[in-house]
């Protein structure tokens, strides 16, 4: 199988930044290059590194992060380094981090995963794992970039992810980009003592194609 990821083997020079929260000092833990992979108007996404492991440690251990994730279990650091490493040398995945452009700052993940490339197809992945960026508009960007670049970039046919059905400011990103509800998976996850259905949303090149005919 082709390894579409011997791109993200080559770093710029980088440096540490700060992220004020209240009265603490978050270090993002990231690598954050002038240059990016792709470049949005107020984002860009650069190739996950292992120092990123710092960030995703404090992302997914937040209260209210994990609680969109429906992660019912602590993350150490060594686990966020490990699981870094195994998508890095995956060919299967391809993960990018959500950097802001005016500040540089680290705010989320972004990844294709299941990459089939004889049905070119992929799941897609979405999290902004510093809550005070929720709501400034870099979910929707992301999403956007992810699929032009899966499309244009990788050749897919299909993209395809899974979305609490009670999580409605995302499913509208989703349906404003193209992707349809395409089923029901129920009682998928569980979490404060109840079960939530998921929808499976996917989106074919021929429906993007139309898209940017409008």
């Amino acid at each position: 199988m082709l390894s579409w990821r011997c791109h993200f083997f080559v770093q710029k020079a980088a440096k540490q930044h700060i992220i004020q929260q209240g009265d603490a000092k978050i270090d993002s833990g990231s690598i954050n290059t002038v240059h990016s992979f792709i470049a949005g108007e107020k984002i860009y996404l650069r190739p996950i590194a292992i120092d990123d492991a710092n960030f995703i440690y404090q992302g997914e251990n937040d209260e209210l992060v994990r609680d969109a994730l429906f992660l019912a279990l602590p993350v150490s650091l060594s686990a966020a380094r490990e699981k870094i490493e195994k998508s890095i040398n995956d060919p299967s995945q391809i993960v990018f981090m959500i950097v802001t452009k005016d500040r540089h700052i680290t705010v989320g993940q972004t990844a294709f995963f299941r990459i089939d490339y004889i049905s070119r197809a992929a799941v897609f992945y979405l999290a902004i794992l510093d809550a005070k960026f929720w709501g400034s508009g870099f979910g929707a960007e992301t999403t956007k970039l992810m699929v032009d670049y899966a499309f244009q970039t990788l050749n897919l046919n299909r993209i395809q992810l899974h979305v609490n059905e009670k999580n409605t400011p995302a499913i509208k990103i989703y349906q404003r980009v193209g992707f349809q509800k395409e089923g029901v998976l129920r009682q998928a996850m569980f979490k404060n003592n109840r079960y939530f259905d998921f929808w499976v949303m996917g989106i074919l090149r021929e429906e993007w194609e139309k898209i940017l005919k409008r």
